[in-house]
């Protein structure tokens, strides 16, 4: 919808709880009617999801043993420093109806996030030794 702000929390400032808030803007999206196409654009520059820095280190070294041997040693980490990546807000049905538990937690509907399981998995390291002759 024209002049409607797509969503209702900025998903990077980490400054809304996604268990009990929804972020996506149910009034900025509306159906066609049926049998007709959309007059959206194909793509919008504004609909964005989180920003997903990913880091990855690496370190190695080479002994020498003798003139013929050689020992190396390697360390491998992905997700270095254990960010958390929350799942993209639900996005189906802009009509779906908005539900919480009695305790305020959001349950469905369009613009919840799943905290129930997250997009990135944990800190993971491989460790490795060669040993050459």
């Amino acid at each position: 919808m024209p002049g409607e702000a797509l969503f209702l929390k900025d998903l990077n400032c980490h400054c809304y709880d996604p268990n009990n808030e929804f972020v996506l803007n149910p009034a900025a999206w509306s159906e066609p009617a049926a049998g007709q196409w959309g007059t959206s654009s194909a793509y919008y520059s504004d609909y964005r999801g989180y920003r997903r820095p990913s880091e990855q280190l690496a370190i190695g070294r080479i002994f020498s043993v003798r003139e013929k041997f050689r020992f190396e040693v390697q360390a491998m980490f992905f997700n270095a420093f254990n960010r958390t990546y929350l799942n993209n807000p639900d996005s189906t049905n802009a009509r779906a109806t908005l539900q919480r538990n009695p305790n305020g937690t959001t349950l469905s509907g369009f613009g919840r996030v799943n905290t129930g399981s997250v997009a990135v998995g944990p800190r993971d390291g491989v460790l490795s030794a060669r040993f050459q002759f």
